[in-house]
């Protein structure tokens, strides 16, 4: 893939997980206000949200051609070798939701080939 193209995919990536984020930072003010007056509205408000964040990262970077591979409980890497970039997705759930991505840029060198032996 062009490396123009590429960037043009990271760019709208970052665009997509900002905006999510930033969504996310709003829900927290919404949980935060609910919680003062009703604490069952404000949990199960929290819980949708958190599904609907979840589910539309997921459909972002799906959309995109990515596949997910789980590193470890709070990580996830997504690689496109179509596009030839991996994000690389951390945070803390659900008490204090931590965001943090990266979005790193790779040339596939060789692939390896199966051996019939």
């Amino acid at each position: 893939m062009e490396s123009e193209e590429a960037d043009l995919v990271a760019q709208e990536i970052m665009v997509t997980l900002d905006n999510l984020f930033l969504a996310e930072k709003r829900a927290r003010l919404q949980v935060s206000a609910l919680e003062q007056r009703q604490y069952p509205l404000a949990a199960t408000f929290e819980m949708v949200r958190d599904m609907e964040a979840d589910s539309a990262i997921e459909e972002a970077l799906a959309r995109f051609g990515f596949e997910f591979h789980t590193i470890d409980d709070d990580a996830e890497l997504w690689i496109s070798d179509e596009h030839g970039l991996m994000v690389f997705l951390s945070f803390t759930a659900p008490d204090g939701r931590y965001y943090n991505y990266r979005i790193v840029a790779f040339d596939v060198v060789a692939e390896e080939e199966e051996e019939n032996t």
